[in-house]
């Protein structure tokens, strides 16, 4: 793995420990630390293949095309994936306050996310 996707990783590994940590006190941070670790494992895994976005966006829409549609990744993971992003928009923008079952879901999908872009870059 190059250095730019092991660094990447673990930026997404710390990311998914910070929001477990916060899930009991700060459900928000704990919302937007999951989300930030499902884009930091998805630019590794795009990293790989020597893609590059520059938005959360485009680093979605990438993904979706290098890793989805070639069928080297669940298209439903994917998918749950993206919808935690308008969550995130929310407690980072709106200051919105979800309720803990939420910021569970993010980090239970979150994890899932991370296991799977580790089984794909092997």
């Amino acid at each position: 793995m190059s250095p730019r996707s092991e660094e990447l990783l673990d930026a997404a590994r710390g990311r998914l420990a910070g929001a477990e940590a916060a899930l009991a006190d700060d459900p928000s941070t704990a919302v937007s630390a999951a989300y930030y670790s499902m884009l930091y494992a998805a630019r590794a895994a795009l990293s790989e293949r020597e893609v590059y976005a520059r938005t959360h966006r485009g680093t979605w829409h990438e993904f979706r095309r290098v890793f989805v549609e070639a069928g080297e990744f669940d298209g439903d993971l994917a998918a749950a994936v993206r919808k935690v992003q308008p969550e995130r928009e929310q407690v980072d923008y709106e200051a919105w306050s979800p309720p803990p079952v939420e910021a569970r879901r993010a980090i239970e999908l979150a994890q899932a996310f991370l296991r799977a872009i580790e089984e794909v870059l092997g």
